[in-house]
């Protein structure tokens, strides 16, 4: 089964950084275009950027354009773009653990994967300190005094 084509759009190299660290985790990663933000880009080049990569991309199952935050130049041209073109789903505020599970789960449908977006997106803010403190809560539990 095809995969969703993903565009990952930031500020800076954020986009292509986060992929490259991704790659590191999964492995090599096909269909997968990177769009960076940078100050010497108007907002025609970054729109001009965006079509080409759109283009580039299989887009047969789909395409998943991701940016780094709301508001901002990237996921402003993805507004325009989920607008504006069908089987195209825009979703805000990307990080590493989002996209390891996106990248595992490419081969579902935009839905299937908007609902796990969502979800990851939920656990992949953890405060250490809350979790050690419970982890030593649950060893005390078990210790033999």
């Amino acid at each position: 089964m095809k995969e969703v084509a993903v565009v990952l759009m930031s500020h800076g190299y954020y986009a292509q950084e986060a992929l490259k660290s991704a790659e590191m985790i999964i492995g090599e990663l096909e269909n997968v275009a990177t769009i960076s933000v940078t100050p010497e880009k108007d907002l025609d080049a970054v729109v001009s950027e965006t079509q080409k990569a759109l283009e580039m991309v299989d887009d047969s199952n789909g395409v998943l354009l991701l940016s780094d935050i709301l508001g901002g130049t990237p996921s402003n041209v993805a507004g325009t773009i989920v607008m504006t073109k069908e089987n195209v789903l825009g979703i805000t505020g990307f990080n590493l653990p989002m996209l390891l599970e996106l990248f595992v789960n490419r081969q579902k449908n935009l839905e299937e994967i908007r609902e796990i977006l969502c979800q990851s997106h939920q656990n992949s803010f953890n405060v250490l300190n809350d979790i050690l403190s419970r982890k030593e809560d649950e060893e005390d539990e078990y210790t033999i005094s």
